[in-house]
């Protein structure tokens, strides 16, 4: 019988493949959809194209200052993050420092703790009205006249320098680690002391690293939303992303659909030019090539009692202006009616009620969270892992597709995609009846951390040899097969890791829930943010309490989780 016969003709030669592709053009679909909304409506007006939003967008009496406040917050979130990444690097890659995994645990612990609950906790601390310690000032020194107002432009830099240290720091240990030991032995054996090799040999070694890092996060910086949304906008006090929330969610008239969609337009533009310096530096970061096959094990620097204790000293401070200090000032406040000085008396009015207060909305939090933890996640690594497979073993123009794609995606602002899908559900609604709804926020989460699971993934596929396929292929099994046979077992520890680190970002997201969600989609960053703006602190500060509690279990978990893979691997 022929194959056209048994019908075997109208079935695809390898249909597992034949998924992959289509599951791989719908992740495309998905990081596009931002950009070609945000285009449509920034070019569209009464009377078809038009440039005019543009214009309306500078012309506003905000934008030039808020260019300017987005630029000083950029360069000086770098310098704080730089200022804490490279000793922390230093210390952790060159140094015999005892009990390294203590300060691991400090750096991931700053890492997941989202960073509107630490701005919410120097709300509390330095608020100038009645933050703690300006109040503690009054009493003590018994001037009006207080030295820290939280609400400014110094604040968001420093807290948004602190917490990108954290996520820095694993981007540049492996720079450290990689420097060869034999210089600073050879610099040593001229006379040179290690301290002084680590300033002039290591240091110049490792900038063209730094410059890249510093780089990225200034993209990062720029487009964060939770510092300057806190700290920024009760004072009116904006940067661009600020701007573009106050564009859509303008409380005293229509939402701004149209210059909002410019300005995140050229928010998007802007990122990827920067996007373009940043390859920019890494391939310049070639040239400082000192890692060879042939390097012996690196030789620690030995610490002297004091030199461990300034180590100690510094990593203990940044925990505490990161992560310990903020939630510290959460747990206080939300045992209170209202904020107070420490006293013993303070103390001995603390009580549980915000809790009581909160404890009927966490039941619908916990259902909207547990649903982008499980979505989210689960979309973005199946969308990554089919893209980085035909990325790193495919030569075709489907390839060269993802790539820029993915380039034009990493670009593009998290409030700028928010608002993109935002105008994307609008448009559908007639059609399908997305907007407004949770799946919406999952979307749109999904195609935001999509770009962070393809670049985990890929590097993991990249250390696979396409040998082992070849080998299937060989065989007689196909492509597809080979896919899910072969590939997705070799590559599951990374795709665990992705799966997990997805899921807390979904738990610790404010920026695309606030931007999208309606009435029944509150998340517990939204309902958190709503109850701080509404003043009533105490069950502001619970509920961050009860997120960072959450947190802090998920880490433990899936430390126990990964650590157990270790151990059968």
């Amino acid at each position: 019988m022929s194959r056209v016969a048994s019908g075997q003709s109208f079935l695809p030669r390898d249909p597992i493949l034949a998924v992959v592709k289509i599951i791989v053009l719908l992740a495309m679909l998905m990081l596009a959809v931002p950009i070609l909304s945000l285009v449509y409506t920034s070019l569209t007006g009464e009377d078809g194209f038009t440039l005019s939003n543009f214009a309306l967008v500078t012309e506003h009496p905000q934008f030039w200052p808020a260019m300017g406040n987005t630029a000083i917050v950029g360069f000086g979130t770098v310098i704080v993050m730089i200022f804490f990444t490279v000793p922390l690097a230093w210390i952790y890659s060159r140094t015999d420092l005892p009990v390294k995994n203590l300060m691991l645990a400090f750096i991931t612990i700053n890492v997941a703790i989202p960073s509107f609950l630490v701005a919410m906790g120097y709300i509390f601390i330095f608020n100038p009205t009645n933050g703690v310690f300006n109040e503690l000032w009054r009493l003590v020194v018994g001037e009006r006249q207080t030295p820290f107002n939280v609400y400014s432009i110094g604040w968001i830099f420093f807290l948004q320098g602190v917490a990108l240290s954290s996520p820095a720091f694993f981007m540049m240990v492996p720079t450290f680690q990689g420097i060869d030991s034999s210089l600073e032995e050879a610099a040593a054996a001229n006379g040179v002391n290690r301290w002084k090799a680590a300033l002039y040999i290591v240091l110049p070694l490792a900038s063209p690293a730094i410059l890249a890092v510093a780089c990225y996060y200034f993209i990062i910086a720029i487009e964060i939303f939770d510092y300057a949304g806190m700290l920024g906008t009760p004072v009116r006090t904006y940067v661009a992303a600020t701007l573009l929330y106050a564009f859509i969610h303008d409380g005293s008239g229509l939402p701004r659909y149209a210059e909002g969609a410019s300005l995140g337009l050229m928010m998007a533009v802007a990122a990827f030019l920067l996007a373009l310096a940043y390859l920019w530096s890494v391939r310049k970061a070639d040239r400082f090539v000192v890692l060879t096959g042939k390097r012996k094990e690196q030789t620690p620097i030995k610490l002297t009692r004091s030199g461990r204790r300034l180590a100690w000293g510094f990593i203990g401070t940044y925990f505490l202006i990161g992560t310990g200090v903020p939630l510290l000032m959460l747990i206080w406040a939300s045992g209170l009616p209202f904020l107070q000085v420490p006293s013993w008396s303070a103390l001995q009015n603390w009580n549980f009620q915000a809790y009581i207060n909160v404890l009927p909305m966490v039941p619908e939090l916990l259902k909207n969270n547990f649903i982008l933890m499980l979505v989210v996640p689960t979309i973005g690594v199946t969308l990554a892992a089919c893209m980085a497979w035909v990325g790193t073993r495919f030569k075709t123009r489907l390839r060269k597709g993802i790539d820029i794609t993915v380039m034009v995606a990493v670009a593009v602002p998290s409030i700028v995609g928010a608002l993109g899908f935002l105008f994307f559900g609008l448009s559908v609604n007639s059609h399908v009846a997305i907007y407004g709804t949770i799946w919406l926020i999952a979307i749109a989460m999904a195609a935001r951390y999509l770009t962070w699971a393809n670049r985990t993934v890929t590097g993991a596929m990249m250390q696979l040899h396409p040998e082992i396929e070849e080998a299937g292929l060989v065989s007689g099994v196909r492509k597809g097969r080979s896919f899910v046979s072969i590939v997705l077992p070799n590559v599951a520890r990374s795709l665990l890791i992705s799966w997990f680190w997805l899921a807390l970002l979904s738990l610790r997201e404010l920026t695309i829930p606030i931007m999208l969600s309606r009435r029944g989609t509150d998340v517990f960053a939204t309902a958190i943010w709503g109850l701080n703006t509404s003043g009533i602190t105490d069950e502001a500060a619970a509920l961050s309490v009860i997120l960072a509690c959450l947190i802090l279990l998920l880490v433990v978990v899936f430390h126990l989780i990964s650590t157990k893979w270790v151990v059968q691997k």
